[in-house]
């Protein structure tokens, strides 16, 4: 079953401003599905549009095989929403938050318990009584996660939730949305972030300026941007015979520029991993080892020369 139909659909505001074109797209149950686009291309529309928040201008929306248009309060239940920044109330404690969204969620029974176990998921335990206000924008995230599936959702919805984290923030983050995932709760995903992408989602689809390209697979897209091949940049500090030859040995390894150690490879999975264990093994030392063009230059470079069809 899809969870989310999108046929068609146009978001016109004042002055004729278009943003969101004719937009169509399927999301299947249990799937994590990415809408990667730059900033305004039109991806938070697109949310407002699915969790009924405006109406679209043409077009129709479907979740859970229900036409929102008529039978919104019928699916409303099954959706959880994590936007950019969650709001909270910044005095009152963590575990207090939860309990008043629980509340204004309608959630059944007793639910101290859910709660409990949702702060364990989301790698919060020990700062319940924590005031939010004290929270880092990770931790805020993480608790934004937590407050959205109080309802136990079967999609949850994600607007930019890597945005403004550092690279731990953002990897903690990243791991719990995952593990949702892993849970069968399908992930919408709306994000300008390549590699969050690339981290999460099965499938995506590409948006620029209103228009969204067919979904495809991660990998195809991946692969698409990139092509066959990529270049990792090595900084040895101990430069020798045995580990270019080491190098060489490993399958996908296509030639090696010794100037700067510039190794061409085939654009396979763990190609990066495999070469970093044989200049090890090979009695080398790594300083680093970045790819070249990495993937956010790759997807910044498509974006600029490349329009949506």
């Amino acid at each position: 079953m899809n969870v989310i139909e999108v046929l068609e659909l146009t978001k016109r505001y004042k002055k004729g401003v278009i943003a969101v074109d004719s937009a169509s797209f399927t999301v299947e149950q249990g799937a994590a599905f990415g809408l990667l686009g730059p900033i305004g291309s039109g991806k938070s529309s697109i949310i407002h549009m699915l969790l009924n928040f405006t109406k679209p201008t043409a077009g129709s929306i479907k979740l859970f095989d229900r036409d929102i248009a008529t039978d919104f309060h019928e699916v409303q239940s099954k959706i959880g929403y994590v936007p950019e920044r969650p709001g909270f109330y910044g005095n009152f404690s963590a575990e207090k938050n939860l309990r008043i969204f629980a509340n204004l969620y309608g959630v059944p029974g007793e639910y101290d318990e859910r709660i409990a176990k949702l702060f364990i998921l989301a790698g919060l335990e020990g700062k319940e009584t924590d005031r939010v206000h004290a929270y880092s924008l990770g931790d805020r995230k993480r608790l934004g996660i937590a407050a959205a599936m109080l309802n136990e959702p079967e999609l949850l919805i994600l607007d930019e939730p890597s945005a403004g984290l550092d690279p731990q923030g953002r990897r903690d983050v990243l791991a719990l949305i995952h593990e949702l995932n892993v849970h069968d709760v399908a992930l919408f995903l709306a994000t300008n972030n390549v590699k969050s992408i690339a981290e999460i989602c099965e499938v995506v689809a590409l948006m620029k300026s209103g228009r969204v390209a067919s979904p495809i697979t991660t990998k195809s897209f991946i692969d698409n941007i990139r092509g066959t091949g990529l270049q990792l940049e090595a900084d040895l500090a101990n430069m020798n015979e045995r580990v270019l030859q080491a190098i060489k040995s490993v399958k996908g390894v296509r030639s090696i520029q010794c100037e700067r150690l510039k190794i061409n490879v085939d654009n396979i999975p763990n190609i990066n991993e495999d070469v970093n264990y044989v200049i090890t093994r090979a009695g080398g030392r790594l300083r680093s080892l970045r790819e070249s063009p990495s993937l956010e230059e790759a997807y910044v470079r498509m974006m600029g020369e490349e329009s949506v069809e």
